[in-house]
């Protein structure tokens, strides 16, 4: 099924952003102009070439990838490679890094060379000849990717250089030393809530940011600050928590932003153009801009693979986990069938719920194997079949970047951390999105969770793992875990949680061993697949990964701490690198 009706400035969108940012050395935003055909003197003429302009700003959004790559991440988090608790990667266990790189291609130099854009797009806006109104939205645009450009830095690196000014060369500030991140903070925060007020309520349907993509960016910064300083810094963050509060209802507030009746459609549609629950989608189009993600997920190739960890979130239908005695919707996972029965839908909409493929043992007409056993089939649509499916770079499903169910969690989190939580509260946010995957809803008394008059007794919320970095109260327990089962697929942001909630301790197998365990399997066909003692397989049998507070931020890249100091400037190093 291909896409009709297309309008020729969604092809130019996706084709300019697809081609025009490549990796740049660490100097090139200093010193080079934009990557366009035009001068400064001559380009802004016109509001089409302000939207031209503006365009390229969008692949920052990684998606689902561009061409021959799967974008398993929707952003670029730490890097281009992603470590979570929830899936291995089939290509390598990655490991926490030791030592500092001196590069990190996929971030610092990118976000860089946007934010310098976007500083340039600020200082030109103003007198090119359009209305009023139309200006105003522009501006919002530089100043939404501006801030969220930083927001990323600063959850990625701490204290960073900051400008919002579009430097030469020979400027004095090039070189700035790093302001600390609760200043930045800041700033991103006042800067989204301006982009809100200046961006239109809609431009070009959910392809384009607009007011209300910045209330989006803007609840997830708020919840994101509040909830590290909460649990990084010790400090009261209940000032960004009411904010997150107030963008998300803002979002929450506006009938036109509705759940879609089916979750996985989020995941495998065609078509998210005007999908009323798709705050912003990233849009793929045949011989245009194409992904690899269903190919990835469609043919022999060893996916990554879901863990024990992960799988063992899922509730039953209930609302109660499966580790709480007295859950006799729970049989066990001794078999195929019965990890399956009676458990959360997202769970068989997730990986295939009637097969388990392992090397040695693969299924289907294509020999479907992962690395843990759970075969992803979340971006399968039966509607897109042949070439289209099975060759790398011909896939075109699209990509959800900023949805209304994020918003709803992130307002029942931020209820829930600030102890102020209701019934409706819950049934105004977290209870939708469980009403739509088909599970019991929440009830509470602000600090307890209970699902169909069942108090939530999970075990696993005050085991010794959970103790290393301090335990949550219930709701807040099962608020996380809806988060990680309505987001099982958007593995930067499972890593963002983690890191703002302190939970590293999640990542190393030595604590969290259920991270490297996958599907009950027994004994494996063949010798290929190893499985430890109760016939769970061992996705890495050999290996282990530790995980040390430094790894909350990346190093910052050495290469441009000597440039800086070439310039007189100490750029520090972030702590334990």
């Amino acid at each position: 099924m291909k896409k009709s009706n297309i309008k020729s400035r969604f092809l130019l969108l996706f084709a300019v952003a697809a081609t025009s940012m490549t990796a740049v050395s660490c100097s090139d935003y200093l010193t080079d102009d934009p990557a366009d055909k035009f001068t400064n003197d001559n380009f802004w003429q016109s509001e089409d070439n302000v939207k031209t302009f503006s365009w390229l700003n969008y692949d920052t959004f990684y998606g689902y990838g561009n061409g021959t790559t799967i974008g398993l991440s929707f952003f670029y988090y730490h890097g281009s490679d992603y470590r979570v608790d929830d899936n291995l990667s089939a290509f390598t266990f990655y490991q926490m890094p030791i030592t500092a790189s001196t590069t990190n291609v996929y971030s610092w130099n990118e976000y860089y060379t946007l934010i310098r854009r976007c500083n340039l797009m600020l200082e030109k806006v103003p007198a090119v000849g359009m209305p009023q109104e139309k200006k105003n939205h522009y501006i919002g645009v530089a100043k939404f990717f501006r801030a969220y450009t930083y927001f990323r830095l600063v959850q990625k690196f701490g204290d960073v250089p900051y400008t919002d000014q579009f430097l030469a060369q020979g400027d004095a500030e090039v070189y700035a030393p790093a302001k600390p991140r609760a200043e930045i903070i800041d700033k991103v925060i006042a800067e989204l809530e301006e982009a809100a007020n200046l961006m239109l309520p809609a431009d070009d349907k959910n392809v384009t940011v607009n007011k209300y993509t910045a209330y989006a960016a803007l609840s997830n910064a708020c919840l994101y600050e509040g909830t590290y300083r909460k649990y990084h810094l010790g400090q009261d963050g209940s000032a960004y928590l009411n904010k997150a509060k107030t963008a998300s209802s803002a979002i929450m507030n506006n009938p036109a932003y509705k759940l879609n009746a089916d979750w996985k459609s989020l995941y495998n549609s065609v078509e998210l153009l005007g999908n009323t629950e798709v705050i912003l989608a990233k849009r793929y189009l045949t011989n245009v801009l194409m992904h690899s993600l269903q190919n990835y997920t469609n043919t022999s190739t060893i996916q990554y693979g879901l863990t024990k960890w992960a799988a063992d979130s899922y509730v039953t239908t209930n609302g109660l986990p499966i580790q709480q005695t007295g859950n006799s919707q729970f049989t066990g996972d001794e078999t195929v069938a019965k990890t399956f029965a009676n458990r959360d839908p997202r769970f068989a909409k997730t990986v295939n719920p009637a097969n388990y493929g392992y090397k040695g043992k693969p299924f289907g007409t294509t020999a479907l194997v992962s690395m843990s056993g759970y075969v992803f089939e979340l971006y399968n649509n039966p509607a897109t079949t042949g070439p289209d499916v099975t060759t790398g770079g011909r896939n075109y499903t699209d990509a959800p970047l900023f949805t209304l169910s994020e918003v709803y969690l992130n307002y029942a989190e931020a209820c829930a951390e600030l102890g102020t939580a209701t019934n409706s509260d819950l049934d105004l946010s977290i209870n939708k999105v469980r009403t739509r995957a088909g599970i019991a809803p929440l009830t509470t008394d602000g600090v307890t969770a209970s699902a169909g008059g069942v108090q939530i007794n999970d075990p696993r919320r005050t085991s010794a793992l959970e103790q290393l970095s301090g335990v949550v109260n219930p709701l807040i327990w099962e608020v996380r875990r809806e988060r990680q089962i309505e987001f099982m697929s958007w593995t930067t942001l499972r890593q963002a949680d983690i890191y703002r909630w302190k939970k590293g301790d999640y990542l190393d197998t030595n604590k969290n061993p259920d991270v490297n365990l996958g599907a009950r399997i027994g004994t494996p066909v063949g010798s290929q697949t190893v499985v430890d003692a109760n016939g769970y397989v061992k996705i890495y049998p050999v290996s282990t990964r530790t995980f040390e507070p430094k790894h909350y931020l990346m190093n910052i890249p050495t290469n441009d701490i000597d440039l800086y100091k070439a310039q007189g400037v100490d750029l520090k190093q972030n702590p334990g690198w």
